[in-house]
């Protein structure tokens, strides 16, 4: 079996325990922080708070260890993320005190990264020709994490509480990174033509018309997700309806089964008339779908709506990765996935941020509408960008 095909298949799997971690947690935050005494009139600008932490730290981050990973090897910084991540979940499963909490999340943004670790990997050992198929093929078992992982945090924090589902992360997590250091090989390890710095390196991405206009898609993808899913489990026990207790945790889910079902189809299509056309289509019917969104009160209608805005939303990651992997020297893609995690926090910092404000003047569902708004205005302004694009 070729390594890179190796790589694949571990990967997919230590990829995919990473993000069920994660995402285990991350929907259930806003009740751990009610146990820790961070409930009252507060509430809201706590959350805000505990989500923006970690994007603050991780703008800054990202692209510096995305550039130590196209010097020193990004296994070696999958490696390092995965013992820091651990070590973070282990912390949050302490915390006594919402500032404990703070401080976690922001460790989780300066000393992570194994998620995109895996994916600059990936893009730079494995045939160029395959390299688009094999990323879509990791951000779908990524985003498998995101279907099972909150009905396993509900199930497992009704069992046994929030700290074990945190410290049982913390042990997945760890063993995924044993697993990248025995089983994952990276022969191709391209050091940069000239030494930059980081300010230099953004200079470049922000001069270049893909780099730029890819920037701005994982910005606003971001986004979406950062705005809406800090308050989305407490919104939908306010909507109409009878619902079984674990109907929060699946409706969750629902964009990552999208996601699953469609990204690999969405990437063939995107291989024929352009992947450009694939992150339009997640841009318009996002902002359809988030408009809708706005005006579904009943919790079964909101669950529809959520899994078709998904099946939309699914043709954009793998299209920024298939973009990057063929339009962006290999060089520099260790640092272009970097600077696309950096535009990425940067837009969750500020959805998190204007979400929570949103939120406590008009209620969380005027969320949805924002969003719907920001993703119509993204539409046109990423159309405008890509006619700047020099010709294949």
């Amino acid at each position: 079996m070729p390594y890179y095909r190796r790589n694949l298949y571990v990967l997919s799997v230590t990829v995919l325990l990473a993000s069920l971690s994660w995402q285990q947690i991350i929907p259930f935050l806003p009740k751990f922080l009610k146990e820790i005494g961070g409930e009252g009139r507060h509430f809201e600008l706590w959350v805000g708070v505990i989500f923006a932490s970690q994007s603050l730290a991780a703008i800054v981050m990202q692209p510096f260890w995305g550039k130590l990973g196209d010097n020193f090897g990004r296994k070696t910084m999958i490696i390092r993320a995965g013992l820091c991540l651990a070590g973070v979940y282990y912390g949050m499963s302490l915390c006594q005190a919402p500032w404990q909490l703070v401080i976690c999340r922001f460790l989780n943004g300066a000393l992570t990264g194994f998620i995109p670790g895996s994916f600059a990997l990936i893009a730079t050992n494995t045939p160029e020709q395959e390299a688009p198929r094999y990323v879509a093929i990791l951000e779908s078992t990524s985003n498998v994490g995101l279907i099972v992982g909150p009905a396993f945090g509900a199930f497992l924090a009704r069992l046994a509480g929030y700290r074990s589902s945190m410290a049982l992360s913390g042990t997945a997590v760890l063993l995924s990174t044993l697993v990248v250091w025995l089983l994952v090989k990276e022969p191709n390890k391209p050091a940069p033509v000239e030494k930059t710095s980081l300010i230099q390196d953004f200079g470049i991405a922000l001069r270049s018309p893909v780099l730029s206009s890819l920037m701005f898609a994982m910005m606003l993808t971001w986004m979406f997700a950062s705005s809406i899913n800090p308050f989305l489990v407490v919104h939908l026990e306010n909507l109409r309806g009878w619902s079984p207790w674990y109907l929060p945790a699946v409706t969750y889910s629902l964009p990552g089964i999208a996601f699953v079902l469609t990204a690999y189809r969405w990437s063939r299509l995107g291989e024929r008339w352009g992947y450009h056309r694939n992150i339009l289509i997640g841009l318009i019917g996002g902002s359809i779908g988030a408009i809708v969104l706005f005006g579904s009160k009943n919790i079964w209608m909101f669950a529809v709506v959520y899994f078709l805005t998904g099946v939309c939303l699914a043709t954009m990651s793998p299209a920024i990765g298939a973009i990057t992997c063929t339009k962006v020297p290999e060089d520099f893609r260790g640092r272009a996935y970097g600077i696309q995690q950096s535009a990425g926090t940067f837009g969750a910092l500020a959805a998190t941020l204007i979400a929570s404000r949103i939120a406590a003047v008009y209620g969380y569902g005027a969320i949805f509408m924002f969003i719907g708004l920001l993703f119509l205005t993204g539409a046109l302004v990423f159309r405008t960008m890509v006619k700047l694009w020099p010709a294949d």
